[in-house]
């Protein structure tokens, strides 16, 4: 049998090199892996999602399920890795032993393959996917001069918004008041519609992923990138659909790519939030930031300190946490800028100047001393066929944005150890004290005991105690005629069980041959299946 390949860690996957990891993988490891389509994306490409557990341990529907994805904003190409970095560990490392025989993982490494190639192939411009629009003098950006790339144009022009930074001339930056020129119009690679020499706008709307989840959804005019409904875009929709479907599932991450940091749920102001879920989120969270090195942070202040909390409508925390009543974060795995050494306390408290110039100037830096990075390519003069000449080159945006792919061989262990010990807590339904004690010929008393012996409630969070994803704990016996149960019902309901001990007692009187077997089961879709036999004598 193969062995489960290594991730490549100096280097970002692209497509057909993510598919042939995960092919290989599961092929070297059927008894733990099984790979699934989710859909055929807008461009003919795979949605994977790999399925990992011990299969001789009971089938994935019976166990508690920890869910990962990672890549839906189309340059953070970094969540792929640190995903596949989990896939791997989980199929070979010894410490996943227990993990792999009492939980299930689902892993989507990328969920936009198509916007993920888009940025790793041509350099250019876009958070998800983006939708030409009719638009006079509205500019769609693509590669005009067939190098492939689809980077950014200028031209001198004396009312032109940018100039060529002083300390480097390889950026561009916005004109301050008495600077000297030669000052340039800036664009995006592009052709332009209807232009008739007005000023140029953009020609394209563009899609957020990360804003068209469900819940707190708000239209375009309220957040930017939200899409025309709540899983408008198809991937949004089978990734949400199999969450919704897989009640299963306790806890999960949503892997980014901003200034790194551990984001927790905060939608809802932490003195109206259930204060139990509030501690219970900042004990995990800052086991995170410890394990991760990242500073946590409520999601409403990731933003600049000196602007208000940020309110960002339709994103994975609020749905996970909200509507799925689930444990869950977004870890931000860092940009270029903390990669050329900025850490995130400073780069949210600096001004747009600061970013624009000084930053970027760093991240410049930083990449002269890693060849492996290519940011910027020469400018090229460029007859373009509706402004005339201008030139082309400039920074290819997803590699001035995520972080060095260096930085991932530290990286990506953190934050597989993290999930390692964020999963570990899952919830474990078992039934002890199971006894039956004949009280009459052919009659019987069943006694039992159900408890949670793993540390989340089987609701794992108090504001998932009422959603319809959240079931109660089913107890029930089998192996017996309809009418055998002479006392009460057969099946009961527990709404939860709490984690660490929380426990329910329960009798039935039932008849039946003696030498009989009956079966105790105690379930729920969280905390798995639990079943012991009881010999009647």
């Amino acid at each position: 049998m193969s062995a489960v390949p290594d991730v490549k860690l100096d280097s970002y996957y692209s497509y057909d090199e993510l598919t042939a990891y995960l092919e290989e993988a599961a092929k070297a490891a059927p008894e733990l892996m099984q790979l699934r389509k989710l859909i055929t994306t807008p461009e003919g490409r795979k949605l994977w999602l790999a399925e990992v557990t011990d299969a001789s341990t009971g089938p994935a529907e019976e166990k508690p399920a920890y869910y990962v994805h990672g890549n839906m904003h189309a340059q953070e190409l970094a969540g792929t890795t640190v995903a596949l970095h989990l896939l791997r560990a989980l199929l070979t490392e010894d410490d996943f032993e227990e993990l792999r025989r009492k939980v299930v993982f689902y892993i989507v490494p990328r969920v936009n393959p198509d916007g993920a190639e888009y940025a790793i192939s041509t350099g250019g411009p876009i958070r998800s996917r983006f939708d030409v629009i009719p638009k006079k003098n509205g500019l769609v950006p693509q590669d005009i001069n067939g190098d492939g790339m689809v980077l950014q144009m200028r031209w001198e022009d004396p009312a032109g918004k940018y100039k060529e930074d002083d300390e480097d001339p390889r950026l561009m930056v916005r004109r301050r008041a008495g600077d000297n020129g030669p000052f340039y119009q800036v664009h995006h690679e592009g052709l332009i519609q209807d232009y008739d020499g007005g000023p140029i706008t953009s020609g394209i709307r563009s899609h957020d992923f990360n804003r068209n989840w469900p819940m707190n959804w708000g239209p375009e005019h309220e957040q930017h990138g939200a899409s025309d409904y709540p899983f408008a875009q198809p991937e949004m929709h089978a990734v949400g659909t199999f969450m919704l479907e897989h009640r299963n599932i306790f806890a999960g991450i949503d892997f980014h790519c901003g200034s790194n940091s551990i984001l927790r749920p905060s939608d809802i102001p932490d003195d109206e939030m259930d204060q139990g879920d509030l501690g219970l989120i900042l004990e995990i969270g800052n086991l995170a930031s410890e394990l991760t090195g990242f500073p946590l942070l409520a999601g409403r202040d990731y933003r600049e300190t000196w602007r208000k909390a940020a309110e960002r409508k339709g994103n994975s925390t609020t749905w996970a946490y909200q509507q799925l009543g689930i444990s869950w974060y977004v870890i931000e795995l860092g940009n270029s800028v903390n990669s050329a050494g900025v850490p995130t306390k400073e780069f949210l408290e600096a001004d747009s100047e600061t970013r624009e110039r000084e930053y970027k100037r760093k991240v410049l830096a930083f990449a002269d001393e890693h060849p492996d990075m290519n940011p910027f390519l020469p400018w090229q003069e460029f007859d373009h066929p509706q402004v005339g000449r201008v030139e082309i080159g400039g920074v290819k945006e997803w590699e001035m944005f995520i972080p060095y792919v260096g930085d991932m061989k530290e990286i990506a262990p953190r934050t597989t150890e993290f999930i390692r010990r964020h999963a570990g807590r899952y919830p474990e339904v078992v039934v002890t004290e199971a006894t039956a004690e004949a009280v009459a010929d052919g009659v019987y008393r069943i006694r039992a005991a159900m408890a949670n012996v793993g540390a989340f409630s089987t609701c794992v969070m108090r504001a998932g105690r009422d959603v319809p994803s959240t079931e109660p704990v089913r107890v029930r016996l089998s192996g017996l005629e309809d009418d055998a149960v002479l006392s009460r019902a057969n099946l009961h309901e527990l709404p939860a069980l709490a984690g660490l001990g929380g426990r329910d007692q329960f009798e039935w009187f039932v008849k039946a041959p003696g030498g009989s077997t009956v079966t105790i089961e105690a379930s729920n879709p969280r905390g798995g299946v639990a079943r012991q036999e009881l010999k009647l004598e």
